[in-house]
């Protein structure tokens, strides 16, 4: 064995305890950047935030509400809420109050279908910030912002293949847009990925909040499509709630709600907002803001999958599947989009070795894929 002198050994020392505190620095630095500088928390700053439905909604709502106020906490902000905000001439008035009457330095709006109104503030407004979600325009002292949720439809898509033992899923849709087209379609997508015959029926109830509707069209696609997993792009928890009472398994949207129907609810996509709030208040705060439209991905944290319900039959074998498609969105080997794809009509959208721009999937997704079937 080799012998060191007192010179190398005073050498080697030093070395080590030099490292000991350069990992240590590492440790403390990362630590504190997640701590906001504390001057610009020295006075609480007001935020407000518009929703087309209610704070407690279990869904769409509730998930940026709740985030919020899990940020307030860090930042030293006030949520200022207003709930059931029309999607017109109403949503300006209400920036506009939130603003004259409440000093929000900031304003959040939920709703796609208030983005008319939210350029017309920003506008207006210089001096105050804006944020959209599920939005697409930005400038100086605008940002709109969604996540690559589809994703996770595709992840969850898989889940329901395994689970319908007919093949026949059923899908509650709020309206044809893009948004919800590309869930619709790459839910499908994931469906047939393990169960290729599989069909999706989906019906279109035109409200996203609206339970009778919803709740209508769970039952019709139970009992005149004999679905046996529903799925849904509503804020509405009436698909859930009809799938359970139906005895069928439900894939939920927007807010984790395996406790509402514990024995029905297979699993869901959830949106989970905190790390996006906090570093775009910061920013504002800190005078740092950049306008932009930001699509954030899977590995942001913005999304999740609920864990599958332990009452299927062979759950790992559902988890495997998932875990599997998940890797490969993780590293970027693959995405939903990625040819071939053909549609509902026998046409190849998608060709070999092709992928869908962010673009076509945001504001031009008109067609479903094969294996989507439109209920009247």
């Amino acid at each position: 064995m080799k012998k060191f002198g007192m010179k190398q050994v005073s050498v080697i020392v030093s070395v080590v305890v030099f490292s000991i505190l350069l990992v240590a620095f590492i440790i403390i630095l990362n630590f504190n950047s997640r701590k906001a500088p504390v001057d610009v928390l020295k006075e609480k700053t007001s935020v407000g935030l518009i929703l087309n439905g209610s704070r407690n909604d279990r869904s769409w709502n509730s998930a940026h509400y709740e985030a919020l106020l899990r940020t307030a906490g860090m930042l030293n902000i006030e949520v200022i809420c207003r709930e059931f905000v029309p999607e017109d001439e109403n949503c300006y008035s209400t920036i506009c109050s939130l603003i004259d009457d409440d000093d929000c330095r900031i304003v959040i709006c939920s709703s796609y279908g208030y983005g008319e109104q939210i350029e017309r503030a920003a506008a207006e407004y210089p001096d105050r910030y804006f944020l959209h979600a599920s939005g697409t325009a930005y400038g100086k002292n605008l940002g709109s912002f969604f996540g690559r949720m589809y994703q996770f439809r595709y992840l969850s898509g898989i889940a329901a293949g395994l689970a319908a033992k007919n093949g026949v899923i059923g899908y509650v849709a709020a309206f044809p847009i893009s948004e919800v087209n590309r869930g619709i379609n790459a839910f499908t997508l994931g469906v047939r990925s393990v169960n290729p015959d599989a069909s999706v029926h989906v019906r279109f109830c035109n409200s996203w909040n609206d339970d009778e509707p919803a709740a209508e069209a769970a039952q019709a696609l139970i009992t005149e499509c004999g679905a046996d997993v529903i799925a849904m792009h509503t804020n509405s928890l009436a698909p859930l709630k009809t799938a359970d009472a139906n005895g069928v398994w439900s894939v939920g949207y927007n807010f984790d709600n395996s406790e509402l129907c514990p024995d029905t609810f297979l699993t869901g996509c959830v949106w989970e907002w905190d790390n996006y709030y906090y570093e775009q208040i910061l920013s504002c705060l800190q005078g740092k803001f950049r306008g932009e439209h930001i699509w954030l991905g899977i590995e942001s944290g913005t999304m999740e999958l609920v864990d599958i319900n332990p009452g299927v039959n062979d759950p790992e074998k559902y988890k495997k599947a998932v875990e599997a498609a998940r890797a490969l969105f993780e590293n970027y080997s693959y995405d939903v989009f990625y040819g071939p794809v053909t549609d509902n009509g026998g046409r190849v959208r998608i060709g070999e070795g092709e992928s869908m721009s962010d673009d076509r999937m945001l504001n031009k997704f008109d067609w479903y894929v094969e294996g989507v079937e439109i209920e009247q």
